[in-house]
């Protein structure tokens, strides 16, 4: 199975991730892991679509609206350019950590699909993927995927997966989200 494919390989990394730091410096967001890049009303609303998928209080498909502050931005250019696309967030991995290893499924066949874009990373930092769900005494291939600054990705996130930085430095992603039917996946 396919896990990755790379959308678009001329993402201008450096004025991303000097328009990201400054934007985190400028709200005082640097303790925040996770940050709303869109929300429901534009509002800057900075943690309302953060966390694990069930917790949300609206469905993903509502948290489609840019945030007022980056609005003119090249963050907003990038968002503006995948339209299909919402809950956009910035996401920070600390070096030396990784996630729970978790699937993003939604009711039904659909196929969650995240749009990575990768603002700081190292050769260190990988998305896991996990045929199965591991069992004692179980050999198990896992796939790892690293995402190279410049580009940007459909991920497949339906199945069993993590992300984990075996380096020292953090690694941002800005991530949005959305469903396809199972056929369009290959």
């Amino acid at each position: 199975m396919k896990y990755v494919q790379s959308v678009d390989t001329d993402i201008d990394h450096d004025k991303l991730l000097t328009e990201v730091e400054a934007f985190i410096d400028s709200h005082r967001l640097s303790f925040h892991p996770q940050l709303s890049l869109t929300s429901m009303s534009g509002n800057d609303d900075w943690r309302c679509s953060v966390g694990k998928l069930h917790a949300l209080e609206y469905p993903e498909r509502y948290y489609s609206t840019i945030n007022k502050s980056i609005a003119g931005t090249y963050i907003n250019d990038l968002i503006s350019r995948y339209p299909d696309f919402y809950r956009w967030r910035l996401l920070r991995l600390d070096g030396r950590s990784c996630y729970s290893i978790h699937s993003d499924r939604n009711a039904g066949d659909q196929v969650n699909i995240r749009l990575h874009i990768p603002v700081k990373t190292n050769p260190q930092a990988f998305l896991c993927f996990y045929p199965d769900r591991p069992e004692s005494g179980q050999d198990l291939t896992i796939r790892y995927e690293h995402l190279e600054l410049g580009s940007s990705y459909r991920v497949n996130t339906t199945g069993l997966h993590t992300a984990i930085n075996h380096g020292m430095d953090y690694r941002y992603h800005i991530v949005g989200v959305k469903y396809e039917d199972s056929n369009n996946w290959s």
